[in-house]
């Protein structure tokens, strides 16, 4: 069994764990208020760590309200 780890804040909860996927893992990450479940390839967190704070906030909007566009921003 993998060790879960808690992230939360004041706007969000996610659990986190490692799990296996194919011949490597995935990140899983479970949201408490959404209650919805992903899972994100090392390849997509790897790219995360490229993107600056402003490029991260527009995800974010663009997820939180589909209807956003990166020119919004």
């Amino acid at each position: 069994m993998s060790e879960t780890w808690q992230v939360h804040n004041e706007f969000a909860s996610v659990s986190l764990r490692v799990v296996p996927h194919g011949r490597g893992s995935r990140l899983e990450i479970t949201s408490g208020r959404l209650e919805h479940v992903g899972l994100i390839d090392p390849t997509v967190l790897e790219a995360l760590t490229l993107l600056d704070e402003t490029a991260l906030m527009q995800i974010v909007a663009m997820a939180t309200d589909p209807g956003t566009s990166p020119e919004d921003h």
